[in-house]
C-alpha cells in the first residue's frame, strides 16, 4: 500500500507500507530538499484517534490545515522522523485520489 505521511519534517512524504509492519524509509536531499529518515509503523486506528493526531499536527504546523479535508481517517504513523519521536496522520494514495477527484468533480459540476 502507498500513502502520504503528513508533516514528516515539515513535508508530505510518499511511502510504501503494510499496516502494522515496521519500516524504514530515507528520502535523500535531492528529492526532499533535505535528508529525511522515517522509522516506525503505520497503524490502522479509529477516526477519533486519527482526528486527535490530525489536530495536533495542524497545531504544530498550521500550513497543514488543508489535511482537515481528509475523509478516510484511518491511518497514523508512529515512530521517528530524523530521530524525533512523532505520531503523524497518513492518507493512502487511494483515499487521496478519491478525495481529489471528488473535489475536481464538484468544482467542475
Amino acid at each position: 500500500m502507498k500513502g502520504f505521511i503528513y508533516n514528516a519534517a515539515g513535508l508530505s512524504i510518499p511511502v510504501e507500507f503494510t499496516p502494522g509492519v515496521p519500516f524504514r524509509f530515507e528520502c535523500p536531499e535531492e528529492d526532499c530538499g533535505k535528508v529525511v529518515v522515517i522509522e516506525g509503523v503505520i497503524e490502522e486506528v479509529d477516526e477519533v484517534e486519527f482526528t486527535k493526531v490530525l489536530e495536533k499536527t495542524i497545531k504544530e504546523n498550521p500550513s497543514f490545515s488543508k489535511i482537515r479535508e481528509i475523509t478516510s481517517r484511518r491511518f497514523v504513523f508512529k515512530g521517528k522522523v530524523n530521530e524525533r519521536e512523532v505520531t503523524l496522520p497518513v492518507e493512502s494514495f487511494q483515499d487521496f485520489t478519491e478525495r481529489f477527484l471528488r473535489e475536481v468533480l464538484i468544482l467542475k459540476g
